[in-house]
Parts: C-alpha cells; structure tokens; sequence
C-alpha cells in the first residue's frame, strides 16, 4: 500500500479523498485481524486511522465554507489530513507496528532487521523508483533501446507540437529539463525527434511540451527506431502508441547529430520562445508564447526582438502588443497563456547596419526566437553611442543616422512628454550633423539651456551680442513713421539680425548660434498717428501712435525668413546647408487654434513657407515639442523624420498613427524612458521600429576641471 499510494496514487500530495480511502482500508485490515492483542499498539492506531477518516469527511464538507473561520478551519484541516493521511505515513504506522508485534523476537532478529531497514529505503531513499530506472536503463541496453521511456503523447496542439503525459512510475526521480531531446514514436519504429520547451503540472500530473526539429527544407527529423539500433524488438500487441523515449544526442548517429547540432531549434534553445500562431498576415504575426517567461534571460515586452525564418532567411520582428487567452486542459481544469503580437522589421545587415525589406511571411507554427543572447558590454554600448542613434532594445544591433543632409533638408521632428530625454536626443542629433555635414545649425532656445548643455557634448556653440542688439532696439521702440506707418523697432531687429546671421553663416569656423527671441524688445506700429494735447498752449501738441509688442511667434517668423533670404542668394542645393531648431516649438510655430492673435496665426504660415521652400536651398527644421497637439501641422507634415518618446494625449497618438501606424502608436503611452519610435528618410527606414536610444554618458565629451589639461 505504500508503494501504490507513493507511485501511483499520490505521487505529489494527498487529497482528503485518498486520505479516507487510506484509512478506511487500514480499518478493515484491523477489523480483520483474528487477534487483535497481538498487533502492538493497536487501539492507538485504531483511533488515529479513525480520525482521519473523520476528519477527511469535514475537510470535504466545509470545501466550499463561505466564512472567514470556516474556512481557515477547512485549511487547517486540509493540512492536517494531507499530512497524516498519506499513505507512507498511515501504512509506515501498520508496517512499524506489524514488524515489532510478529518479527521482534529473538529468533527473527535478522528478518526483523531486514523488514526495517527495506521500509527505511522504501520511505526515505526511493529505492523503487530507482530499482525501476535502473531495470528500464538494463533492459533498454540489453535491448538496445532508444533511450529511456518518459510517458505517452496525449495531445497535438499544433502539427509540431505535442503533449507528453510523464509516467511517474518510472520517471518520479529523475526529472526532465528544458533543451532535453526525446523521441516521439507516431509510426511503428519511426520516431519524430523533438525538444522539450515546457512543463505544465496538473494535480498529480505532470505534462510535457515538446516541439518537434525540422530539417532545412521543413521536414521533421525522425530515426528509424529499428535500423538505428535502438529499438530491436518487433511490437506487440501489448506496445502503447506515441511512447516518447528521452535521447542522448551523444550517442547518435554522426549524421544525425550534425544535423540536430546545427538545427536553429536546438542551437538557439536558450533563445527559444514560442511558435507562430494564426491569425498573421505579412506584416505581423502572432505568436504563441511556449516558454516560461520566469525561466526566460531576457523578458518579453514592448519592443522586444525576435527573429524566426522567411524562405531559410532571417527575418527580425518587434514586439508591439500582447493578448491574455485560456484554454481547457482536462475535465474543468484551466490554462492561461499569453499570445504576442510583433511587427516585421526586416533583414538586419550588419555590414552597412541596415534593415532590409523581408518579403512574405513566415510559415505557421515556425519556431520564434530571441534576436540576441546574453548583455551588451559597456565598451561597446559607448562604441554604439559614438557612430548611432540607438539600437534595437537590449541588443547591440545599432541604428546609425543613414542620411544626415536628410534630417536637415526633409525635416526632422521629436515628439514627447517632459522629461524623458527629448533635449538629450536633440543635443546628439546636432553634435552628429555637425560632425558629418557641412550645415550649420541655429538654434531658436527660448529655455536657456541649449549653450551649457552643447558645451557639454563638445559642440562649442556661439550667442549673438543680445545686449547690444536689444540697446538699439530700446532707443527706436516708439519710433513713428508718418508717412508708411510702420513704425517701431520691428524692421531694425530685421536688419540686426540679418547682420547677426550673416555673419555666422559666412564663417567657416562656426558651427552653431544660440538665439532667444525672447531676449528682444520688438515692436510695431499699430494705429494712424494722431496729435494728442499736451498742455494748455496752441503748440502744446505731439504726435502719438500706440505701439504693440512682436509676439515670439512673429518674432520666428522674422528669424527664419532672413535664414531662407541668406539660402536663396546662395543658390539651391541638394546637400544640407543651415538646421533651425525649435525649441518648445507649441510656442514658436503653434497650431492656429492655440494661438492669441490673428497676428500669430499669420506669422505661423509664414514660418511653414520657409520651412516649405527651404528645402531646395538646403534649409530644414528640427522641430523638438512635448505638446504636439499645438504645434502648426503645416510644418509637422513636412517633418519626414520622426522620433516619437511617450505621448499620452489623444491628438498627438491620432497625429503619430499617420506615421507609425494604429499598432506602434498604442506603445507610445508605455514607452521606456530613453526609448523612440523612429521613422524616416534621415534613417532610411521603411517602417516605423521601436530603438533604444543612447544615454548623455556615453555620447558627450569628457569634461575637464578648470585648471587642469583635456583627457
């Protein structure tokens, strides 16, 4: 009884059911005994069988108790019953009891000591379930067997994937562990080679996932189980179908093994995560996740890397989204499980770091794999950072700016919240179009921050004189003009900063100019000039006019028309030759209804014509706002590349999924800090691909203390 109960009945816990079959058969054996005296011990092992069995019927009883202290009352008796209800324990108290009452005798010492120390070894050493592994290891060599017999196919989830119920009889010792091959016999001696991904326990069952290997031309890889010299033995009548045997791939056929060896499920198992499920289509897949995710290196979540086959050629996809589904698995019994969905991104070239075109699809059921194994140095995250933009999540697979003139002359613009690194990107993208182009870049920062922070990544920008400029302004703020009415100071700060400008684009040793519009008093005559009287006297007269101030909106307007002015003199141009920023761009080119005058929505149209024009004269914007919703659309769709950090507002999603499609702009709201949808001409990219973007240590320039030389 205890080796039935251990290997058979209850190979992993014991139920209240198995407690009360356990008692009720040691009452009958008791109640059987023609001399009750003689079994040592007996009335108390009477009373304790008998409270088992009572207590195993309240535990079933109050199963279903709905209040608080029943049910922890349930609980504890739950765990009393499973305890001491088990059968190597209730049986172990027959058997010790039975031993001293009939073998404790002198002239049966040596069986008494025999019949203790088997109990010993049945009970603490599992010496059946050895004996059995053992004997099956013996007749599978005498026989030469395969290998060891595991348990029997149940289930086919799909044509590569089956279900294997463990046979704990013979198997309770030695568990089988992810990567193990076996041998799935669906023919008589003809056995499908496959691989354990997972494990499922239900009750007091344990199952099996195993995804059968395929060849290069998609065959699955089977061994004649007779010519093999594995299995010699004709079948029988009494030989169970779709037996499963564990594989030792050292002891395969040369040939064989090379191909297994070589087969991307079995050389890329500790990448291996699932299969391609239905529902796919060319552009993306589903796919059914068969690993553990806790036993998973690496986790799976938004815009994750995997790679599967297209026509035996490797093909990357990116993770963009998950659905939670259940399945039966027995009776009333359920599984969860999730199934993912990633966009195809295509070929990855590691000569020119490039993503190419993958046509097609991959076929259902095919194996889906990590891209890549294992951590990215700090050497070569710093190598990245100095030659890319990012790379693909947590691989080392760069993404380098492909066409730097591109950012410049198709337009480039960074969508985002506050603080999840939109300044930061910004800085590098400048520091790398000045390092690979001969464009100069002006910068329109109304925050204050862009002429510390360029010195830091080692860009040496320049300022215009603002005190200077903004003193001659003051002296001509209320200046009138009697005859053309365009009075105030507006066309002399056109005239300073046509100088100002010129003169930094002529030179050939500066790069960058920082200018805040914000820094300049400008203003226009609004109204016809009228005498207003002064005092008592008949010449007591002066001429007013109401003046009103340049708003910054007007301001940029200026600003960039005497950039387009300076580009159209030079003549038209393919390659970059100026990059404007905007900074906080909703309050420099805000949309019409965000603005506070007719003036501004004016002077925002006039902006999105240079930004318009400027492009066969080598002028583009960088357009950098956390508030996309009330920047000119004007100028964001003439923006050809994008990198969108995480957006929450509905009107900037709406506005991103014309670039990125509906599926990658659900992820803006979860994006990671330093992550980006990207797509555009300036990355040569044909679909939209979630990158990680580099991090300021690893881009800017080592620092030194004042006083002490360069590193």
């Amino acid at each position: 009884m205890i080796i039935l109960g251990a290997y058979i009945v209850e190979p992993f816990f014991t139920k209240p059911s198995d407690a009360i079959a356990n008692s009720t058969a040691v009452l009958i054996a008791l109640f059987g005994l023609s001399n009750k005296q003689a079994l040592f011990g007996y009335t108390f092992i009477f009373y304790y069988t008998v409270t088992i069995l009572i207590l195993g019927i309240i535990t079933i009883i109050l199963k279903d108790a709905k209040t608080d202290f029943w049910r922890k009352i349930s609980k504890s008796l739950y765990w009393f019953v499973e305890s001491f209800g088990a059968s190597k324990v209730i049986f172990s108290v027959v058997y010790l009891s039975a031993s001293y009452s009939y073998f404790a005798v002198p002239e049966k010492i040596i069986a008494f000591i025999g019949i203790i120390t088997f109990w010993i070894c049945l009970t603490f050493f599992d010496v059946i379930g050895l004996a059995v592994e053992r004997v099956s290891k013996l007749v599978n060599y005498l026989g030469n067997k395969i290998g060891d017999e595991l348990g029997q196919a149940i289930g086919c989830e799909n044509p590569l994937l089956y279900k294997v119920e463990i046979d704990y009889t013979k198997h309770s010792s030695k568990p089988v562990k992810y990567g193990d091959l076996v041998a799935l016999e669906t023919s008589v001696n003809v056995g499908s080679i496959g691989m354990v991904v997972d494990t499922k326990y239900l009750l007091n069952k344990r199952w099996l996932s195993i995804y059968l290997v395929q060849d290069e031309g998609g065959d699955i890889l089977k061994i004649n189980l007779k010519d093999k010299k594995m299995i010699t033995e004709s079948k029988s009548v009494f030989a169970k179908e779709n037996l499963v045997y564990l594989l030792d791939i050292s002891t395969l056929d040369d040939s064989l093994k090379t191909k297994i060896e070589s087969n991307p499920l079995y050389k890329d198992r500790e990448q291996f995560i699932g299969y391609v499920s239905s529902g796919s289509n060319i552009n993306t897949i589903n796919f059914s996740i068969v690993r553990e995710a806790n036993k998973l290196e690496q986790k799976i979540s938004e815009g994750a890397i995997l790679k599967t086959l297209i026509y035996g050629q490797e093909t990357l996809y990116q993770v963009i989204n998950g659905n939670a589904k259940e399945e039966h698995l027995e009776n009333f019994d359920r599984h969860g499980f999730i199934i993912g969905i990633a966009r195809k991104l295509g070929k990855y070239k590691k000569d020119t770091k490039d993503l190419d075109v993958s046509k097609w699809m991959p076929s259902i059921f095919s194996p889906l794999f990590y891209a890549f194994s294992g951590s990215v140095s700090e050497a070569r995250i710093k190598e990245i950072a100095q030659h890319s933009i990012g790379r693909l999540p947590d691989t080392d697979l760069e993404i380098p700016i492909k066409e730097a003139d591109a950012i410049v002359t198709h337009n480039t613009a960074i969508l985002g919240i506050l603080g999840i690194g939109k300044s930061c990107l910004t800085f590098e993208i400048i520091k790398k179009v000045i390092a690979t182009t001969s464009a100069k870049v002006i910068c329109l920062d109304i925050t204050g921050e862009y002429f510390d922070e360029l010195e830091i990544y080692g860009c040496n920008p320049k300022k215009i004189n603002d005190d200077e400029i903004q003193s001659e302004l003051a002296t001509n703020y209320e200046t009138i003009n009697k005859d053309i009415y365009k009075g105030g100071n507006h066309a002399q700060f056109r005239q300073k900063i046509d100088v100002a400008l010129t003169a930094f684009l002529d030179d050939v040793n500066d790069k960058i100019l920082i200018i805040n519009p914000e820094n300049y008093d400008v203003s226009r005559q609004t109204n016809d000039i009228k005498n207003k009287k002064i005092g008592p006297g008949p010449n007591d007269w002066q001429e007013q006019a109401p003046m009103s101030d340049l708003t910054l909106v007007e301001k940029t307007r200026i600003i960039a028309e005497v950039i387009l002015d300076y580009s159209k003199k030079k003549g038209k141009s393919k390659d970059a030759r100026c990059l404007l920023v905007f900074e906080e761009a909703h309050s420099l080119i805000p949309e019409w209804n965000s603005v506070a005058s007719d003036g501004d929505k004016s002077a925002t149209n006039g902006t999105a014509k240079v930004i318009l024009q400027g492009r066969k004269y080598g002028l583009g914007s960088l357009v950098v706002t956390q508030r996309t919703a009330n920047v000119s659309k004007s100028i964001l769709n003439q923006c050809n590349t994008i990198f969108a950090l995480r957006v929450f507002d509905d009107t900037g999603k709406g506005f991103l999924e014309n670039y990125i499609g509906v599926d990658y702009a659900d992820t803006l709201a979860t994006l990671e800090e330093r992550h980006a949808i990207a797509i555009g001409k300036g990355l040569k990219f044909k679909q939209p691909v979630i990158i990680q973007l580099n991090d300021k240590a690893n881009i800017i320039t080592p620092q030194t203390t004042p006083g002490q030389p360069s590193s």
